[in-house]
Parts: structure tokens; sequence; C-alpha cells
């Protein structure tokens, strides 16, 4: 049945004056006096296109559309275009062929006979569909990506009546800050639907690694330490060699009068001076941030001390309760002094 509706739409093009039809799929019919793009390659977009033909006839349209479509790619011929057009209506995609039949119209001059069957079989397509308006919800925030069956809706594109396939549609909402939402609607031909959609729930603040925080502290830790004790290193050894530099001044600078010796002794003490200097403050300031970090880790229990802690305590005695009977007395003999008392 549906191959002699194609066979119905073919010969309509018969009809048309001027143009001649042998064979209901004949290129002559669709390809006599056609404009089209410079080819790439001619030879191999004829022999796909008789494939499609030949997949037509036996109304293998899954495959005929496949061959049509690689034989456009090779050569963009307006014949092509409206067997392909026919095809995707042969399977249902109506939204494809009415496509196609537009893309055939803008190919064809408006002198050519074929014009008026292509904006017939265009009005018929435009019948068979449904139209959706995907809308944003009042005060949706910013960032939102929305999604046609896996097609992304521009701004452009929300809020205007655009052509769909009868059918199961899904339309989604992303964005980084929300759960992803999913709508579902489903279309007839000849329909107009609106479908307003919206963010899902916000996304819950991913919580941080204890572990890998603690392990961070610690490193942090040691790391200070370690270089507070370098700078106390570099203190010291400055201290040492202060004191030797020092006399090297006083030996070669007489009466704040220093020759070249001292001039260099000078330049070199200063240096020491602010080594030194340097150093107390890395080491005090690696040794106090160290530990701070390191004392402030959180203590990890003592297994032994949760069991101890959980176990269930006896009922104290009454001897426990009261340890002693009566006051102590503290007194002080020949051999030293003496506890007595009762227990």
């Amino acid at each position: 049945m549906r191959f002699c509706h194609v066979l119905i739409s073919l010969a309509l093009l018969a009809l048309v004056p001027g143009v001649a039809l042998a064979d209901p799929f004949d290129t002559a019919v669709i390809e006599e006096n056609e404009p089209s793009a410079p080819a790439r390659d001619a030879a191999a977009a004829e022999a796909l296109f008789q494939k499609g033909r030949d997949a037509m006839a036996e109304s293998d349209f899954d495959a005929a559309c496949q061959f049509f479509t690689e034989s456009l790619a090779l050569d963009t011929a307006v014949g092509t275009v409206m067997n392909l057009a026919v095809c995707e209506e042969e399977r249902g995609h109506f939204t494809a062929a009415w496509e196609r039949w537009h893309q055939a119209l803008r190919l064809l001059s408006p002198d050519d006979d074929r014009v008026i069957f292509a904006d017939q079989k265009l009005e018929s397509v435009a019948e068979k569909l449904a139209y959706l308006t995907v809308r944003l919800a009042p005060g949706s925030p910013q960032g939102l990506t929305v999604h046609r069956d896996g097609v992304p809706l521009g701004a452009g594109s929300l809020g205007q009546e655009l052509p769909a396939d009868p059918g199961e549609h899904v339309v989604t909402v992303q964005s980084p800050n929300y759960e992803t939402r999913t709508f579902s609607i489903s279309l007839e031909s000849g329909d107009h639907e609106t479908l307003v959609v919206m963010q899902g729930s916000p996304k819950k603040n991913a919580q941080p690694n204890k572990g890998t925080s603690e392990q961070a502290r610690r490193i942090g830790g040691y790391t200070a330490l370690g270089v507070g004790a370098a700078g106390g290193v570099m203190a010291i050894v400055s201290g040492v060699l202060l004191p030797a530099q020092d006399q090297k001044v006083e030996d070669n600078c007489p009466s704040k009068q220093c020759n070249e010796t001292g001039d260099k002794a000078v330049a070199q003490a200063r240096t020491l001076l602010a080594l030194n200097t340097a150093g107390i403050v890395i080491a005090g300031v690696g040794a106090a941030t160290g530990t701070v970090l390191l004392l402030t880790l959180p203590k990890k229990p003592n297994p032994s001390e949760t069991q101890k802690d959980r176990a269930p305590r006896p009922a104290a005695r009454k001897e426990q309760r009261s340890a002693l009977a009566v006051p102590l007395a503290l007194g002080v003999n020949a051999t030293g002094l003496h506890l007595s008392g009762q227990f």
C-alpha cells in the first residue's frame, strides 16, 4: 500500500506539463533541466541515486533514504532532493520530508513545471505535522540548557512554535546548579501544543572528604615544621659566622675608615645579619604554624577506650560509695609520721 502511494505521488509528476514519465522512478522525472550545485563526484552520486530508486521500488525506504542522502552529499541535485522527500514521508519522518520539500523549492527555478507539484506535496506534508512550543517558566534562573529530543533549543527557539513529528517527545532542562528535569509530551498530527518547562531541584553541595582534609593538614604541618627547622639552621650558621666577621671589620676599619678588605667585611657582615634575622623569623613562623596544624588535628578514637566507654558499668558497692568511715588522723611519733582511720 505504501508503495502505491509513492507511485501515485510520482505519477502526479507525469501530469505536470512538459515532464515525461516513462518509469515511476525514472531520473527524467526529477532531473530534467534541474539546477544543482557543482558536483564533487557526479558519477558516484548517480550510482547512489540509482541504488535509491531500486530500494524505493522494493519499498525498502530506510535503505533508499540512505542512498539518496549520500548521493546528495556528492551532488546536490533537486531531483534527488524530491525523491528523498517522498522517501522520508513514507518512513513517517514528516519533519524531514517537510524540510526537503522546502529545499527542493529553493533549488527549482520559478518557471519549472515541478514547482506546482512540490508546493502541493509541501502542503500535504505540513498537514501531517504537529507543532510544539517550548517555554521556560516565569522566573527561571539563568544558565538553563533545554533539549528537545536531544537537540538543544537556543534562546531563539524557546517560545517559538516548531514543527515536530507525531509521537512521543522528551524535553530536558539541565543546569550546573540544578538536577536535570525531564518532561514528556505526546503529539498527534495537527496538534499545536505548548509545554512550559522549569529547572529541577537544587543540587546538594558536595561534602568535603574528611580524610583528605586531615591528610592535607598533617602534610602542611610537617612541611611548616621542616621550613622552620631550615630557618633555624640558617639562623644558627649565620650567628656563628657573625662574630668572626665583626672582628674582621674592627681590624680593617680603624676610626671607621675601612680599607678594601674592611669594606668587603662590612658587606659580608650585613648579609650574615640579614640571613640571621630571616632565619629567626622563618624558624619562629614555621614552628608555630606546624605546631598549630598538628595539634588541632582531630584525634582518632582509641578502639579499646571506645569499647570500654560503651561497656556497662557494674553497680558500685556500698563500701565503695563511702570510702572512709571516719576522718583520717595524722600523727607524729618517734618512728615518724603515722596515718590512722577506717577504710
